[in-house]
């Protein structure tokens, strides 16, 4: 070699001779044969040129060097970078061993800082990239080819290094460019899914704090945005995956579940196909669930799931089906509310095959759901970490998804979310600017009516009435009605988002004081929505899920309707929204006379219909079918002469007839305004009357009915210190004296009925049907003069008191005809359940108390009252006395029971009853008449469950009776019915009460108070 600076290779040649890609190639092709021996060890050995020579490594190393050196100085400023770096390496090798042979200028840099000399894959990864850069923009599939091969030596070279993840990108950029020239071996999309795989892989290396990190994602989202769809074969599950995820048709779904069913369950499947296929059917069947809300979808899922993950399934799949089982116990915690629900999808997402497939392109959705868990977390305990770990997974995810994707939107919805809920947590305006600008994003324009521009229109409004109430800024409320109104409004699938959009429409109208359009917007609610929100197809469980979401929506449409000065239609728009499992009970449970006259073909066949709804144990696909028919046969009815309001909520002239028999007080309890609703007969004719509540609050009721209820508990428990059970008793009291202040006398003087009745004069009936946590509260003793003393007023010493849930319900009993005369029968059940209850030890005195009830009967105690033997009993008489220990579930109301002998009778076995000539239940139980602080307007209570199953007369407690007390009232409420001329279950009742009020000890309402009378 000569002085470096006047025969140094390429340093004089032209820059067109030195930029021709021949040249490149040739150079690069040089280094590629000789790197694995890019040291300086190799290049500093003498004596031979062979294999070993060093004299032969150094010559190429220079060569090299100098041609980079050369390009640096002529390429245009993007591709500098790479060729520096390849001089740079490779002079660092030259200089290690011969240094004076390094070109000015840089033998003067490294003389002053020597050049570090790195390993051979750094070299090669520095010449790749040069040349890549150089290929690609020229098309030069043979440059793009040979870079791609130095990039994927070095890539293997590397492992373990800090480095790893970098070429690893870098070597998997080449692979996706290659892919556009044709690939290799020309099969582009192999080529390009492993490209994308190495990105992903390199991409999952770096820490979330690495700033290549956020650079290589916006690279991996431009290569992924270039990439053609996926292609589907016409017919296959795939391509109905795909069109149902575009248009969210439930009869494709079903279609795609039906195909992945007889797939798993057919015998040619074999293994690994039919593992594969379950998989694909959990996930179906999870989707499912999400759209229509059928937890046995939920169930069969987590079953498939973990049958599947037992099975034979590649690392990726099962990492998939990990993932997969996470989103679905979310799911159950999401209808649940149970916690444990929540740890078992944290432990699914965070499973270790998740984050051992990070290269796999599936990894973006199980990020996506990893971070849904997250959230949750974030929801239930408030930890922002959580939320930030969320935040990330999503950015991550959001970027490495193709923006085709099908899933990408719903990533976009869930990372908005999160932002906006941690901008609200941390005041982060930033955070709550970008959810705004994703959610506006994924909705796209007015008229996109799919499910995830309705699921972001949601959410979209969410932030704007958040933020506009927590700014004062109208124009974000304004907004926010404009987002929930499109959706409400829009003609697609996903009615449970339509009718949450429904009901935040109406509520942001009220706060910006638009009471007409918030009319509206509740009607949309409850007439359109509402009745396709619980349809007939889902199992009770699943129906109320889905109520919980809407349990205050009915009240809240009240209030709008009394607030404008319209009471009709506040009891209409309450008798859409509360109980409407009662009402779709009772009407499959109804005669239908009329209709056997006008069309005795429709009446069998509608008969039978109903009796298959009704019909306990039913599968899914049986009840599907059963709705299906129940769909096609309502309209034919409906095409009747005089039959068009068949099976619809009850109109105006219908409820007026509740007042047949005297009034009823229906007391709406909002957060929007709380008032009675008096129907009652006045001049002649029926009115309902607005009779306000100055002072009542949806609050304040909820605080007294839960300091009420702790105070009974107080009383009736044993070895409580007399000071305790004192001030219990003033607590209770106080509530009473509330009641009746507030609520209770304001409506008896609406009614005239605050007086006294006139001696010998029987006092009047009032029907009273409270909405909300006040059907917790016993209005009938409600305290109006006295402070609780001997000779205080209650309201049960002014009118005689009965509870319906509904008005619905009401005129449903009296439609319902009484048991011809003679043709009466008692059932009597007594039963201890022994166990951790207390001991029931007048059960043989109140056995005797029903005797007084003239006709046949029979006896079921102790042992023979199994549940099996009391509901055949109850299906042959109609009359029945059940005594025995009843548990009250306040959280999910239809796990509230009776406990028999051998087990227990649930409120949900009851439901599925049909008693068509049941009259009256006298349920001795504790908290029979009670109903839960979940689904308050559904009233659910055991004491509704026999209402529903046919029961006309029904008498039930709220709180726990005495056990000793149970028989005197009962021997009396027996004696009444059992006279000639005997009066109606509520006289018999009232009169029992006034009785045991006489007795010294039980005058006190925590014992007579207890007990109610439900029915006409």
């Amino acid at each position: 070699m000569t002085a470096p600076d006047e025969a140094a290779p390429f340093l004089h040649t032209p820059p067109e001779a030195v930029l021709d890609h021949g040249t490149h190639a040739r150079m690069a092709g040089l280094l590629h044969d000789h790197r694995e021996r890019l040291t300086v060890g190799r290049a500093g050995r003498t004596g031979g040129t062979g294999a070993d020579g060093g004299s032969d490594v150094l010559d190429v190393v220079y060569l090299v060097a100098c041609y980079y050196f050369a390009r640096y100085r002529h390429v245009p400023d993007a591709e500098r970078d790479w060729n520096r770096h390849a001089c740079t390496f490779l002079f660092g090798i030259v200089h290690a061993v011969r240094p004076e042979i390094v070109p000015q200028p840089l033998r003067g840099y490294f003389a002053e800082e020597p050049p570090t000399v790195v390993p051979p894959y750094e070299i090669v990864h520095a010449v790749g990239s040069a040349l890549r850069l150089a290929s690609v923009p020229a098309g030069d599939r043979g440059g793009i080819l040979q870079a791609t091969a130095l990039l994927l030596w070095a890539r293997e070279e590397a492992r373990g290094s800090a480095s790893a993840p970098h070429i690893a990108f870098n070597a998997g950029s080449a692979l996706t460019e290659l892919a556009g020239v044709g690939g290799d071996e020309h099969d582009p999309e192999r080529t390009r899914a492993a490209g994308l795989g190495l990105m992903r892989e390199a991409i999952a290396a770096l820490p979330p704090a690495d700033p290549a990190r956020r650079q290589m994602l916006v690279i991996l989202r431009g290569i992924q945005a270039t990439a053609p769809p996926p292609r589907h074969p016409e017919g296959s599950v795939t391509a109905e995956w795909s069109e149902y995820l575009r248009d969210g048709d439930p009869d494709r779904l079903d279609r795609i579940v039906h195909r992945l069913r007889a797939a798993v369950d057919a015998p040619a499947t074999g293994e690994p196909a039919r593992t594969h296929r379950r998989v694909e059917l959990a996930q179906a069947l999870r989707m499912r669930f999400e759209a229509e809300g059928e937890l046995t979808d939920l169930d069969d899922s987590v079953s498939h799931l973990t049958e599947a993950l037992a099975g034979p399934l590649t690392d990726d799949e099962r990492a998939t089906a990990h993932s997969f089982l996470g989103l679905t116990h979310l799911d159950r915690y999401a209808a649940s509310g149970d916690l444990a629900d929540l740890e078992a999808a944290t432990e699914a997402v965070r499973h270790p095959s998740v984050s051992r497939a990070a290269a796999s392109p599936a990894h973006a959705q199980r990020l996506t759901n990893l971070a849904a868990v997250l959230t949750a977390r974030f929801d239930a305990w408030g930890d922002v970490s959580e939320l930030d770990e969320a935040v990330r997974h999503l950015e991550y995810a959001v970027s490495a998804a193709p923006p085709g994707q099908h899933d990408r939107p719903v990533m976009l919805i869930k990372l908005a979310v999160a932002l906006w809920k941690r901008g609200l947590r941390t005041a982060r305006d930033t955070d709550l600017d970008t959810a705004e600008a994703l959610l506006r994003q994924v909705a796209g324009e007015p008229t996109d009516t799919g499910p995830n521009q309705q699921l972001a229109r949601w959410e979209l409004g969410k932030l704007l009435r958040t933020r506009g109430l927590s700014r004062h800024a109208v124009s974000d409320l304004v907004e926010a009605v404009t987002q929930y109104r499109t959706t409400a409004l829009a003609p697609g699938q996903d009615v449970r988002t339509r009718v949450a959009c429904a009901a935040l429409w109406g509520v942001t109208c009220m706060t910006l004081g638009d009471r007409d359009q918030a009319r509206t917007a509740f009607g949309v609610a409850l007439a359109d929505l509402l009745p396709k929100l619980t349809g007939r197809a889902l199992g009770r469980a699943s129906q109320e899920v889905r109520l919980r979401e809407v349990s205050s929506l009915a009240t809240a449409a009240a209030a709008v309707e009394i607030a404008a000065g319209r009471p009709r239609e506040a009891l209409i728009r309450l008798e859409q929204g509360r109980g409407v499992l009662l009402a779709q009970g009772l009407h499959l449970r109804g005669r239908h006379d009329a209709l056997r006259a006008a069309s005795p073909e429709l009446a069998r066949r509608y008969e039978r219909v109903c009796a298959e709804l009704i019909a306990p144990r039913r599968d899914p696909e049986q009840r599907r079918a059963a709705a299906a028919e129940f769909d096609r046969l309502l309209p034919r009815i409906r095409a009747l002469p005089g039959f068009g309001r068949f099976h619809r909520p009850p109109d105006w002239t219908r409820l007026r007839t509740a007042a047949a028999h005297g009034p009823v007080a229906v007391v709406n309890v909002s957060p929007l305004g709380c008032a009675a609703l008096v129907l009652h007969r006045r001049r002649h004719r029926t009115v309902v009357e607005a009779v306000p509540l100055p002072g009542v609050t949806h609050e304040e009721i909820e605080q007294r009915a839960d300091a009420f209820h702790a105070a009974v508990r107080t009383l009736a428990a044993p070895d409580v210190l007399s000071g305790e059970k004192f001030a219990a008793d003033q607590r209770m009291k106080g509530t009473l004296r509330w009641l009746g202040e507030r609520i209770v006398a304001p409506v008896l003087a609406r009614l005239d009925l605050d007086r006294p009745p006139r001696p010998g004069e029987a006092p009047p009936r009032l029907w009273w049907c409270p909405t909300g946590v006040l059907s917790l509260l016993p209005l009938h003793a409600a305290l109006l003069e006295g402070e609780g003393e001997p000779g205080s007023v209650y309201a049960h010493d002014r009118v005689v008191s009965s509870y319906v849930p509904t008005l619905g319900s009401l005129l449903h009993a009296r439609d319902t005809p009484a048991p011809e005369p003679g043709r009466a029968s008692l059932v009597a059940v007594t039963v201890d359940a022994g166990g951790s209850h207390p001991p029931l030890a007048a059960l043989d005195d109140e056995l005797t108390a029903t005797r007084l009830l003239p006709g046949p009967r029979a006896e079921l105690r102790d042992a023979a009252a199994t549940p099996r033997a009391v509901l055949a009993a109850l299906r042959t008489h109609t009359h029945a006395h059940l005594a025995c220990h009843g548990v009250r579930d306040p959280a999910d109301p239809s796990h509230s029971r009776l406990l028999l002998h051998g087990g227990d009778l649930a409120l949900r076995e009851l439901a599925a009853e049909r008693l068509p000539h049941a009259e009256f239940a006298y349920l001795s139980a504790c908290h029979s008449a009670a109903p839960g602080t979940e689904l308050a307007d559904e009233v659910v209570s055991v004491a509704s469950a026999f209402q529903l199953c046919g029961y006309r007369q029904v008498i039930g407690s709220l709180w726990t009776v005495e056990d000793r007390m149970a028989p005197l009232l009962a021997h009396e409420v027996y004696r009444q019915l059992g006279t000639s001329g005997a009066p109606d279950a509520a006289h018999a009742l009232h009169r029992a009460i006034a009785t045991l009020r006489g007795h010294e000890r039980y005058r006190e309402p925590l014992f007579w108070a207890s007990v109610v009378h439900s029915g006409p």
